[in-house]
């Protein structure tokens, strides 16, 4: 079993103490869950959920690499 971090807690103070630092830590941790979620409605926005799926289905069907010799055909073409 886990030893518990509060068996040594035998007065009103260090009890109060250990209530303050947890409220603290909770706090903290709040804030630090808070930005992580921000950040991740920042990157999945619709618009990079749609660029990502495209890029993906490009690369799987070789897109860019038929548009790179689509575009070395024009050039070719327009010489």
């Amino acid at each position: 079993m886990k030893k518990s971090n509060y068996q040594n807690i035998k007065t009103l103070d260090e009890l109060n103490e250990a209530i303050h630092r947890n409220k603290q830590r909770t706090a903290s941790q709040g804030l630090t869950v808070r930005d992580s979620f921000e950040q991740v409605q920042g990157f999945y926005t619709p618009q990079h959920i749609a660029w990502s799926a495209f890029q993906r289905f490009a690369l799987e069907h070789r897109l860019y690499t038929i548009a790179i010799n689509a575009v070395s055909g024009l050039r070719k073409l327009l010489k």
